[in-house]
C-alpha cells in the first residue's frame, strides 16, 4: 500500500514486517559533525534535538535517532511509531546519505573561495527537512531576521499553536509575536492553503510546487530560492539578495554576487550551501 504524507512531501510504501533499528549506508566523505552543526542553529524546537552526536525527532506518536557510526560507514536509525519505510525516507530526506559530490566538488574547487570550504569540509551537502510544511513556516518565518532570531520567532509561534500542522497555524491568533502583520498573514495563509489541499506538498515536483507557492503572498524569489534548495533539491538554486552570502562573498549587492557566482553553475546551490555553512 502507498501511503502519502501531505505534510511530508514523502510517498511511503507501508512495511509492517519491518522496524526499527536499522542501518543506511552512506556514501563518503560524509562530514556528520558538520551536518549537525549547521542543523543545530535551525531546529525545530520541540521537535527536534541534537545532542551528543544524535540527532533526534520527536512526535505525538514517534521517535527517532539517527547516529552515525564512521568505522562501518553507517547511519544507525532507533526509535518507535515509525515504519521503516517511513523512517528511511525522512532520514534519506534530511540528510542525503548517497549523496555524490564528486562531481560538483571538482567544478566548485576552481573558485579559490570555495576550494578552502570544500578542503575544509568535504562532502558538505544541501540539507533537506524532516517536514516541508515545518521548512516553509521556517523559511518565512526567517525573512530579513537572523538565524538565532528565526529560532526564537519559531518557538513563539509553536507555543502559540500547539502544534506545528497547517488546520493550528491556519487557525491560532499570532498577533504580537514580534513579526510584521504581512508577515504573519503569509504565514497563516499559507498554512490555510496548505490544509485546504490548495497548496500540495506531496510527491509533488519543485517546478510545480513552485509555481503555487509564487501564487502567494511572502513567497518572494529569496524564499522560493532557498526551499528550491532545501526542499526542491536545485543544485543551481541561488538566493542571491541573501545577506549571509554576500558577507561570506564579500561582496556588498546582489548583482555583484550573480556575476560572482556565474563561475559555479550549474552548481549554484551547492555553492550557497557551503558560504553558508562552512568558515573559509
Amino acid at each position: 500500500m502507498i501511503q502519502t504524507n501531505r505534510s511530508a512531501r514523502i510517498v511511503i510504501r507501508a512495511e509492517t514486517t519491518e522496524g526499527l533499528p536499522f542501518k543506511i549506508a552512506v556514501r563518503k566523505p560524509f562530514p556528520w559533525p558538520a551536518l549537525l552543526g549547521y542543523f543545530e542553529s535551525r531546529l525545530i524546537e520541540g521537535f527536534e534535538t541534537i545532542e551528543s552526536s544524535c540527532y533526534a525527532r520527536v512526535g505525538r506518536d514517534h521517535h527517532l535517532k539517527v547516529t552515525y557510526d564512521e568505522t562501518r560507514g553507517v547511519l544507525m536509525v532507533t526509535g518507535d511509531g515509525l515504519s521503516r519505510a517511513e523512517a528511511r525516507a525522512r532520514v534519506t530526506q534530511l540528510f542525503s546519505p548517497q549523496h555524490d559530490g564528486d562531481a560538483i566538488e571538482a567544478a566548485l574547487t576552481r573558485s579559490p573561495m570555495l576550494a578552502a570550504r570544500i578542503a575544509r569540509c568535504p562532502g558538505f551537502r544541501p540539507l533537506g527537512c524532516w517536514s516541508p510544511f515545518e521548512l516553509c513556516i521556517r523559511t518565512l518565518i526567517g525573512q530579513q531576521v537572523t538565524v538565532v532570531a528565526a529560532r526564537t520567532l519559531l518557538k513563539r509561534l509553536i507555543a502559540r499553536c500547539g502544534e506545528l500542522t497547517p488546520a493550528a497555524v491556519a487557525g491560532s491568533d499570532l498577533s504580537a509575536i514580534g513579526m510584521p502583520g504581512k508577515r504573519i498573514a503569509a504565514i497563516r495563509g499559507f498554512a490555510a492553503a496548505v490544509a485546504r489541499d490548495e497548496v500540495r506538498l506531496d510527491s509533488r515536483s519543485w517546478p510545480d510546487l513552485d509555481r503555487e507557492l509564487a501564487a502567494l503572498p511572502g513567497f518572494g524569489p529569496w524564499t522560493r530560492a532557498y526551499l528550491a534548495i532545501r526542499l526542491g533539491r536545485d543544485p543551481d538554486a541561488f538566493p542571491d539578495s541573501d545577506i549571509g552570502l554576500l558577507r561570506a562573498a564579500g561582496v556588498a549587492t546582489p548583482r555583484e554576487l550573480r556575476q560572482l557566482a556565474e563561475a559555479w553553475r550549474p552548481y549554484r546551490g551547492h555553492a550557497a550551501t557551503l558560504l553558508w555553512a562552512v568558515p573559509r
